[in-house]
């Protein structure tokens, strides 16, 4: 399984808004991060 790191979570949601559009930012960062980290 491969872990992900904060930075780098987060550096990954920039990427994908700029390939995909949206705005930057995360409304609940907490929320978004203990989810990427608990994914199997």
């Amino acid at each position: 399984m491969i872990r992900l790191t904060k930075k780098q979570i987060l550096m990954l949601h920039s990427q994908m808004i700029r390939v995909y559009g949206g705005s930057d930012g995360i409304r609940d960062e907490k929320l978004r991060i203990l989810q990427a980290l608990n994914l199997r």
